[in-house]
């Protein structure tokens, strides 16, 4: 792919410590942030089967093999051992909104990271899209009882229903959960997030979204969207083939694609972009060139 121009614009929140430079590196810390079980009645899922692909493949493009690299977040009661930190290990459930799990992700990080000087790297696969946005949201506009700053110098979404997913108008009615409800696009929650374009950790934030029109949970236009201050954007067609699932799980491949790098205004066609989870790679990896 060509090169992309690096988003650094810093938010408006409070700066603290001079933020780390940012820089080309595969040595941030990557938290990883899974999407929405939908099965079974008591939800809980393995981090491990939702991101092992991913980060198998990190390392094998030279990602740091030390511990505590990869941080697999999960925000369910019942979520698996595998997860490296849950967020709501006593109140899990499908009933705790999103904006919520962004406040905790958001004190995760300052916690252990921005307040000694370091910055990290995020991803989120869906709902899990929305989580981190949520963090960088309510930390940017000060609101009470979120963290001070936080530095987050790359952000990557996959399959992200940024203006909402049309399965959660039916799960919302069906199962009657605050999470789906939260993921409508008419939701109270997206319009809280709409307040913000895809907002700024401290030192400035650079955000990618990825989607595939084969997606069956997420359309095209809410996975890659344009009027949320995401300045690239890569989108699989639709012949390619890849589903809402096999975005966070592709690592080989080349598949039709187009991408831009001035948040939609113009667009660039490629029959053999690379896969999913590498394009990713070099979204987190770079930091002048993607």
């Amino acid at each position: 792919m060509a090169a992309l121009l690096a988003l650094a614009t810093p938010g408006a929140a409070d700066p603290g410590p001079t933020p780390p430079p940012r820089d080309d590196s595969a040595t941030e810390t990557v938290y990883m942030v899974k999407g929405y079980d939908d099965t079974g009645d008591v939800p809980g899922v393995s981090c491990a089967y939702r991101w092992n692909t991913a980060i198998k493949a990190l390392k094998q493009w030279g990602w740091k093999k030390s511990k505590g690299t990869f941080v697999q977040v999960g925000f369910y009661a019942k979520d698996t051992g595998s997860c490296d930190i849950n967020l709501a290990k006593k109140d899990g459930t499908r009933d705790l909104g999103i904006k919520e799990l962004g406040r905790r992700l958001a004190w995760n990080i300052y916690l252990n990271h921005s307040q000694w000087g370091r910055s990290v790297d995020v991803i989120g696969h869906s709902m899990g899209s929305l989580i981190i946005r949520a963090a960088l949201a309510g930390t940017e506009r000060h609101e009470k009882n979120w963290p001070p700053y936080v530095y987050i110098e790359d952000a990557v979404t996959l399959g992200g229903p940024h203006h909402g997913a049309w399965v959660a108008e039916f799960c919302g009615i069906v199962d009657n959960n605050r999470q789906c409800k939260d993921m409508a696009a008419t939701s109270d929650f997206m319009a809280w997030l709409r307040r913000t374009d895809a907002a700024q950790g401290n030192g400035g934030t650079d955000w990618t979204a990825i989607g595939s029109e084969a997606d069956d949970a997420v359309l095209p236009g809410s996975s890659t969207p344009r009027g949320v201050g995401v300045r690239h954007l890569v989108l699989y067609r639709e012949e390619a083939g890849i589903e809402h699932s096999d975005l966070r799980v592709l690592t080989k491949g080349r598949y039709p694609m187009r991408y831009s790098n001035d948040a939609g205004s113009t667009w660039t066609d490629m029959r053999a972009g690379a896969a999913p989870l590498r394009a990713a790679f070099h979204a987190l990896y770079f930091h002048s060139r993607w």
